[in-house]
């Protein structure tokens, strides 16, 4: 048997203490060593992702572990037990520069206190966008029309496993939270719209051929009769927009639809040229609210005349022939109503009188030269002369800046073509409306 006196007590209690005095040294100064490998490539943050074991990102269905380092000025922050996977259609089977899901396993406010607390995040790669900037044009232009919600815009320099793999983007999941979509995460609804390529689980389809995917409630919150309600809204919804009264304040679609919402986001994306705005299109409402609203602005790579497919430059996304776009047969109805045709017209008007054009010029402008050294670095990874898809616009450049010009061109034809063609279209829908008017007033006294 062992006879422990004070002394031996009092030097076993110090070795303890130096031991781990001696562990916490080690195990900062270990910490800091591999810090001070992590350094920030331009004047963006740099974000350092390396997956558990180097496993190659292979899959947008399952997750792998990674630690994620960010790199900021002085600033470093380090998120363990983050959860990676690619996302995206044809940008992630089709582009060898992948874009990703990130998935925290708590909440954090990974871009600072102005933007969500949420454990979702997007890395975007923008890289059929040789400008890199269409979607964070989209974020501003989607601010200055007064949209509540526009997905966050941060540009980052990226490596993976120690490879460096471009510019890239930081946005919001489009998901309920008090500063993205903001509806009650249990019973608030966010829709979007589907076609046949991109139905989630939880999706129903109208008698109109309307397909609805729901977001939001999640499946825990969401069970068959929940659904079933929501679809009988929407074709509630649906029934008055098609029906023979749909210009109607109480029975028609504007007892359904917050068309202030409508109206920001449909003038908005008119001025993107967005050939897929019509195809994924999301909404959403409180469950017990009357009315469905319109937003964010998403998925702006063929914006802005980047289509190989079509060129909105002169023509409108609402009466352009897509294969589809469902909803594009419900904006058409709309745009019979003379109160909705003039209320876009004004809506228009009053942007560019706000100074619209200016305003992207100048965001243009600040966007290219923000990322002006990381997209350098960008375009020493990947070509800036060749394509990417083979439905995308088919003339190339050598150099960064003629692709700025294409931008600023789309834009300074296509909203003078809109001013025009909503002004023709709001006087004749009024003639028409009048000559109704007329028309009915003479059947009435002639009975």
């Amino acid at each position: 048997m062992s006879i422990i006196t004070d002394n031996t007590y009092n030097m076993t209690r110090t070795t303890r203490i130096i031991t781990i005095i001696l562990f916490v040294i080690l195990h900062f100064s270990c910490e800091h060593a591999n810090a001070s490998e992590y350094k920030q490539l331009t004047s963006l943050p740099t974000v350092y992702i390396e997956t558990e074991g180097q496993q190659t990102i292979n899959s947008k269905e399952n997750y792998l572990t990674c630690r994620l380092i960010m790199v900021n000025g002085k600033e470093q922050r380090v998120f363990d037990n983050v959860q990676i996977r690619g996302r995206g259609n044809s940008t992630w089977y089709k582009s060898e520069k992948k874009p990703y899901r990130l998935k925290f396993p708590i909440p954090c406010r990974l871009l600072g206190e102005r933007y969500a607390n949420a454990r979702v995040w997007t890395l975007l790669a923008n890289h059929g966008d040789k400008t890199l900037i269409r979607n964070a044009l989209t974020h501003d232009l989607g601010r200055f029309v007064g949209l509540p919600f526009c997905p966050a815009s941060v540009f980052i320099d990226l490596y993976v496993n120690g490879e460096y793999v471009g510019n890239y983007q930081v946005s919001d999941q489009i998901q309920a939270n008090s500063k993205r979509v903001p509806i009650n995460k249990k019973n608030g609804w966010l829709l979007e719209t589907s076609g046949k390529w991109n139905m989630e689980r939880n999706h129903f389809t109208t008698t109109g051929g309307m397909t609805y995917n729901v977001m939001n409630p999640k499946t825990k919150n969401l069970n068959e009769t929940k659904l079933n309600y929501i679809r009988l809204w929407m074709e509630k919804m649906e029934s008055a927009i098609f029906s023979e009264h749909f210009t109607d304040t109480i029975c028609g679609y504007r007892a359904y639809i917050d068309c202030e919402s409508l109206i920001k986001w449909y003038v908005a994306s008119e001025i993107t040229g967005n050939l897929d705005a019509l195809l994924s299109v999301y909404m959403h409402k409180e469950d017990g609210d009357g009315r469905i609203k319109f937003g964010p602005m998403w998925d702006m790579d063929f914006a802005y005349d980047r289509s190989g497919e079509y060129s909105l430059e002169k023509d409108m996304e609402a009466f352009a022939d897509f294969h589809d776009r469902p909803f594009q047969r419900v904006i058409q109805r709309l745009w019979q109503d003379p109160w909705f045709a003039k209320a876009c017209h004004d809506k228009l008007e009053t942007l560019v009188s706000d100074g619209l054009v200016t305003y992207l010029d100048e965001h243009i402008d600040s966007l290219s030269k923000v990322i002006k050294h990381s997209r350098k670095q960008n375009f020493r990874r990947w070509s800036i002369s060749e394509p990417v898809y083979p439905w995308e616009r088919s003339h190339y450049h050598k150099s960064y800046r003629p692709y700025i010009n294409d931008l600023r061109h789309f834009l300074r034809i296509h909203i003078p073509y809109l001013r025009q063609r909503f002004k023709e279209l709001s006087e004749t829908r009024k003639q028409i409306d009048n000559c109704e008017v007329k028309q009915s007033k003479h059947e009435t006294s002639v009975s």
